[in-house]
């Protein structure tokens, strides 16, 4: 089952078996016994008398001579009414209901609200009526005693006569990197979001990450640190932490990986056990290295694996919640996500990715923790780095995707042609003297049942299939796509007998698990396997979900864009099934930016136009005095701090007139070409740069199509050409460093996430401007949604989103002060539309030419010929 999928049940045994906290205090019980004050009982009196003696609850605050004053009636009989209201409440507060029976014991629902109000500062006390009588359920916590940080010691660490200019060689002072950490500090000091656009060379890293420590060793509070990419999570943890670590004391910190990373020792060793029975194919070799590996390595996680197992490998040995002993494995302690676990639980530092932030995210908004860990542990504090990908990856892990290699997968766990963890199953009931009634319910009613399902599920994948006839491989559902599917009785009776058939394998797996665990002697035995069925008993019911949720519309079907999606060709192709929200402002309000006390995002393309008005409108972060909930979030701080590379000086934008633009499918300008043009114009600058190229394409059909052209062209014989696809992103991108004089194609994972600085990258080609696809089911939803709150689609959303991408794309040739390059744009809508303009406008300013190809190529020959620093004429 897919990742997305998957998100609806990560994670949960975080909340179950939580980690003790390192990183935050315990406060010490009073000595002092807690009494009401005489203007409190007459308040609760007189509110009580007027609910007719009925419950009332109330939230007061307590004294530094533990009395309780100002009751604030808040709710009358509901309790969770005042833990929405407790929300606002100051630490160390007291909830006060009363018992209209007199009788002060705590009832169990007392208890689960008494705890639930810990989590958020407040104390319980219960009263009778009259208030002649209290008792304190659970004692309010000592509210914390916050030591802000000096704004002027940040700066100086950062500054030319700081730690950080005496320890470090070739150091260099950077103002725009003092400026970001002294608004980062107030936004730890105050609370509240801040936005910051720091251009490429400000140094944002350490300017988040020193704030960050500084408060963590000040504070004892923790701070996620999440990104985008792989590439700045490795910047981080191996160069920039060391290094703050020496600024500012012993700060510890942990990279966080998602569970799935992880190998599961138990799971390991019972697959290899057992692999005959579980495994289609003979991976017996692959089951030995894999085993032989987990001997020696530290991290136990796939990115230090030397090899790519094979998915049913990976699906049988990884880390699972499900599937999870805890404290009761015997391999426990040396387990390496629980090792992980640990690390981060004592942390104050927590890099993590986007995806898992999420993660987290979606299963705290499941459980209504925000307070407690779950996916990760407990947080205050969160710098989101890459931030103008927030949007993006909050959708792909807010929604929730099935496709049908991931069903089929979660099927043939359980049984592919006679293997399986049915077949381990009954190989361990055999040769028992009283194991022939499982046996034969294995035999008779479970396995038949995994049989049918996937008959019903094929019937189903198929006449969805036949639905995506589009030349793009997805169909929109609903009204403002092709319809309902289930309103066709073609696709309904599958639908229905799917749903059927998953349902009733979902509760035969849990009938023979049940009978299982009733047997002591089996269920000691079998425990492994047990837990595997369950694992498989939850994926179901997610299937079950997911395809509800996305071929049954219902009333909240409305918030979610649905599609249907074929990847993938031959044998490799693969039926998504998808829906995501299309609105995710109120969600990431009350998830995240309404829950942590301090949220920075920065980025180096986080404005458009000089303002933050788009970023802030996608994320629900634009002020509107008249809603209340845009005003939970606080204050919000924005702050544009320019890169201080010379562009003006360093870079040439040029855009090539006559040739018009590259249609819908990225492909030839005109008819009149018989050649790839792209190709042309790589070959051409190749010969005036001696090649370090990198060209950014917007589709993989554009990029085969001039990689295949170049080929043809013997572009390899001059310059080694690198292509994506062929090769790990990071491995690619190495080759082309050591090259040297290398051409790197690349789409959409090249246009950010990578560091070329010095002499290896000497040129850009951005192939097409790149706008989204506007029938991309997520673009179109989104779009009409513009449209419905009285916008202009176009400007409102297309355009800024192909500005900050834009942006992105021409940020990857200039990463240090000596580095120069032309940045070629093969589109000329950027100066021949009127939209040109606010493009260029969101560029940094390098000066513009643009005119016949013959004519700018005698500038950019002449930009490089005189800049002996960076490019160099080719002999």
């Amino acid at each position: 089952m897919s990742e997305r999928a998957d998100t609806f049940l990560v994670g949960l045994d975080g909340l179950e078996d939580p980690e003790p906290d390192a990183a935050q205090e315990k406060a010490s019980p009073p000595s002092k016994r807690l009494t009401l004050s005489a203007e409190a009982i007459a308040r609760i009196r007189d509110e009580i008398e007027r609910a007719g003696g009925r419950e009332v609850c109330f939230l007061a605050t307590v004294d530094e001579h533990r009395a309780v004053h100002d009751p604030r009636a808040v709710s009358r009989g509901n309790h969770e009414a005042v833990l929405v209201a407790a929300r606002d409440a100051p630490e160390g507060g007291l909830m006060v209901h009363n018992h209209p029976s007199g009788v002060l014991e705590p009832s169990e629902a007392d208890m689960r609200v008494a705890g639930r109000l810990y989590e958020e500062g407040l104390g319980t006390a219960i009263v009778d009526n009259r208030a002649e009588g209290l008792y304190v359920v659970v004692e309010p916590p000592t509210p914390r005693v916050v030591r802000p940080l000096s704004v002027e010691k940040v700066q100086e660490t950062l500054g030319p006569h700081g730690p950080l200019a005496e320890g470090m060689g070739g150091y260099e002072d950077r103002p725009g990197q003092r400026s970001m950490a002294a608004l980062v500090t107030e936004s730890y000091n105050d609370g509240g979001v801040t936005l910051v656009e720091a251009g490429t060379g400000t140094g944002k890293s350490l300017a988040y990450l020193v704030p960050a420590a500084k408060w963590a060793l000040q504070n004892g509070e923790r701070t996620i640190l999440s990104t985008n990419t792989i590439n700045l999570q490795e910047q981080l943890v191996g160069k920039d932490l060391p290094l703050v670590e020496k600024l500012v004391g012993d700060v510890s910190w942990a990279l966080v990986k998602g569970r799935g990373n992880y190998v599961s020792i138990r799971r390991a060793l019972l697959a290899a056990d057992g692999q005959e029975s579980l495994f289609e194919d003979d991976r017996s070799s692959e089951m030995k290295a894999l085993l032989e590996w987990m001997e020696t390595s530290d991290d136990g996680s796939l990115s230090d694996l030397d090899f790519v197992p094979s998915d049913d490998v990976w699906e049988e040995v990884r880390s699972d919640p499900d599937m999870c002993l805890r404290a009761r494995c015997p391999h426990f302690q040396e387990c390496f996500y629980q090792r992980s676990r640990r690390r981060a639980a004592s942390a104050q530092l927590l890099v993590v990715n986007h995806h898992l932030l999420f993660t987290d995210l979606a299963v705290r908004r499941a459980t209504g923790n925000y307070t407690q860990a779950a996916v990760l542990p407990s947080y205050k504090r969160v710098v989101l780095d890459e931030a103008h990908n927030v949007e993006d990856s909050a959708t792909s892990h807010l929604g929730v995707e099935l496709t049908r290699r991931g069903m089929y997968r979660t099927l043939s766990r359980l049984d592919r042609r006679g293997r399986g963890i049915l077949t381990a199953v009954h190989e361990a009931l055999t040769g028992g003297t009283d194991g022939g009634e499982l046996r034969e319910r294995l035999e008779n009613r479970v396995r038949p049942s995994v049989a049918t399902a996937r008959s019903a599920l094929e019937g189903l994948l198929e006449r969805l299939e036949g639905l995506v006839t589009d030349d793009a491989g997805v169909v929109r559902l609903g009204p403002r796509g092709i319809g309902e599917p289930a309103e066709d009785a073609e696709v309904d009776e599958p639908l229905r007998a799917a749903l059927r058939a998953l349902t009733t394998l979902q509760r035969e797996v849990a009938e023979l698990r049940a009978r299982l665990e009733l047997r002591d002697d089996l269920s000691e035995r079998l425990e492994g396997r047990l837990l595997d069925l369950r694992s498989v008993e939850r994926r179901i019911a997610a299937a079950v979900h997911g395809l509800r949720l996305i071929l049954v519309p219902n009333d909240d079907s409305a918030r979610y864009v649905r599609w249907l999606e074929s990847r993938g060709r031959g044998r490799r192709r693969n039926l998504a099934l998808a829906a995501a929200p299309v609105e995710l402002g109120a969600l990431l309000r009350e998830s995240l930016f309404t829950r942590a006390e301090t949220t920075v995002l920065t980025s180096a393309s986080l404005t458009t136009r000089g303002t933050f008005d788009f970023m802030k409108a996608r994320l629900g972060l634009e002020v509107r005095p008249t809603s209340d909930e845009a005003n939970e979030v606080g204050t919000v701080r924005e702050r544009m701090i320019a890169s201080p590379f010379d562009f003006e000086r360093h870079t040439l934008l040029v855009v090539p007139t006559g040739q018009g633009a590259p249609d819908e499918h990225g492909n030839a300008w005109n008819e009149r070409t018989p050649d790839d043009p792209t190709a042309l114009r790589v070959g051409e600058l190749a010969a005036i740069t001696d090649g370090g190229l990198f060209v950014l394409f917007t589709s993989h059909a554009a990029l085969r199509r001039t990689s295949d052209a170049l080929r043809r062209g013997g572009i390899e014989a001059r310059w080694p050409l690198f292509v994506q696809g062929e090769g790990q992103r990071h491995d690619l991108v190495d080759r082309f460093v050591a090259a040297g004089r290398g051409i790197l194609l690349g789409t959409n994972s090249f246009w950010e996430g990578v560091d070329v600085p010095g002499e290896p990258l000497r040129g850009l080609v951005i192939h097409k401007l790149p706008f989204r696809v506007p029938t991309e089911p997520i673009t179109a939803a989104r779009m009409e949604a513009v449209e419905a709150a009285g916008g202009d689609s176009f400007r409102d959303f297309m355009l800024p989103h192909a500005a900050l991408r834009l942006k992105q794309g021409f940020g990857r040739l200039v990463r240090g002060h000596e580095d120069k390059g032309v940045v070629i744009v093969l589109d000329d809508r950027l100066v021949t539309r009127r939209y040109g303009g606010y493009l260029r406008s969101s560029l940094p300013p390098a000066p513009l030419v643009k005119g016949a190809w013959h004519d700018v190529e005698r500038r950019i020959g002449a930009f490089y010929g005189t800049s002996l620093g960076r490019g160099r004429v080719a002999p």
